[in-house]
């Protein structure tokens, strides 16, 4: 898998060639680096400078499509002019774009259920969050010590699984993170395929992710003739065709960008 700094002479000339670039990112380990809470996990200054100024300049349409709740998102990005897409793509904001997905809003009563029967599964052990975010659920466990992992994992099973096996909801996993999503046929790479019939004037798809739940919006990228690329250390499988190694370069990238 080439690392995209390696290979920017032909990257450049792609993004030279297009019209307007759909720039898309993951928060969390993309734009940011992981923190044990995620509400530590702020936009740093130089990366906020950059995609204002990218946003600013009329060819890109850039926009983050995160795991968070999309009031969250918007308060962690706040740039005007920007796509926000909250809860992997359930609720969706941008020129000219209101969406909430109808059957994530019928199910949100399994959410505040799950949710409360979580915490009081969870309570005491440490380091373990439990986010409620309107339309899904996460359990983050980066801080929890080893020696809990298990009672972690093993709780949340036993409390998720009479909503999974009801049908209401499923399960999925990221990094040190549980999610209860309703059980809807949505996800990021559907959430991208919105954003382009909505903004058919993009003629290149660009999205940067790092976790598991971003590879279907690496796939559909890449189906359409588009430019994936996997944040972190390269793992497989993968759809992505393309990596950087850490928030970091995904500045170096943007400010590149910015420089035209």
């Amino acid at each position: 898998m080439p690392h995209l700094l390696h290979v920017w002479p032909n990257i450049s000339q792609r993004l030279l060639r297009a019209s307007h670039v759909l720039l898309l990112f993951d928060y969390d380990g993309t734009l940011t680096p992981l923190m044990p809470n995620p509400g530590q996990a702020n936009l740093p200054p130089q990366v906020r400078k950059h995609l204002t100024e990218l946003v600013s300049s009329g060819k890109y349409l850039a926009g983050v499509i995160s795991g968070r709740s999309l009031k969250d998102v918007v308060a962690k990005v706040g740039i005007p002019g920007m796509i926000y897409a909250g809860n992997h793509g359930l609720e969706i904001q941008g020129p000219g774009l209101d969406f909430v997905h109808q059957g994530a809003l019928e199910q949100a009563g399994a959410q505040v259920q799950v949710t409360g029967e979580l915490e009081s599964a969870l309570a005491g052990i440490p380091g373990v969050i439990v986010e409620p975010k309107g339309l899904t659920l996460s359990v983050h466990y980066r801080s929890t010590p080893e020696d809990h992992l298990d009672t972690v994992e093993e709780a949340f099973a036993r409390v998720a699984a009479p909503f999974v096996e009801s049908g209401t909801v499923r399960i999925t996993h990221g990094k040190k993170v549980l999610e209860v999503r309703p059980n809807l046929p949505w996800d990021k790479g559907k959430a991208i395929t919105m954003l382009q019939e909505t903004y058919p004037q993009a003629s290149l798809t660009c999205f940067f992710g790092d976790d598991q739940t971003d590879e279907d919006g690496f796939g559909v990228v890449q189906e359409s003739g588009g430019i994936a690329v996997l944040v972190g250390p390269a793992r497989q499988p993968t759809t992505a065709w393309h990596r950087l190694d850490s928030p970091g370069e995904v500045a170096q990238v943007l400010s590149l960008l910015a420089q035209g």
